[in-house]
């Protein structure tokens, strides 16, 4: 299974999101068993702060860039946070925009796939 997070430097609720994802990251990782892409999807000199906003933020996990914006293009959406859950090489979930505790609903969507599995 695998958690993608779709975030942007200039994207406060993208920030919170990861903020809020990386203080369960550690507990969550061995029983779930997934993976986290935080992809960023920031061009030119935005993509340059990247990582030390990752450091900035204490993440508990990588980063990485969708430097051409491939990925962004291919679910077809435009303003960050955007998250997907996908498993089994599809996407069973996708949420848009970020709200305090709506990351509790993601795990709980994960622990649920989990638990089907």
């Amino acid at each position: 299974m695998v958690l993608v997070c779709f975030w942007s430097i200039n994207s406060e609720a993208s920030i919170r999101e990861l903020t809020a994802i990386s203080q369960q990251y550690a507990k969550l990782k061995k029983p779930l068993a997934f993976t986290l892409l935080a992809l960023c999807v920031d061009q030119g000199n935005l993509l340059s702060h990247m990582r030390n906003t990752s450091l900035e933020n204490d993440w508990a996990f990588d980063v990485y860039a969708d430097v051409n914006g491939d990925l962004q293009k291919a679910f077809h959406y435009t303003n960050p946070p955007l998250s997907l859950i996908v498993n089994k090489g599809e996407v069973v979930y996708q949420q848009s925009g970020f709200e305090p505790g709506s990351e509790h609903y993601l795990f709980s969507r994960m622990q649920s796939l989990a638990a089907g599995n």
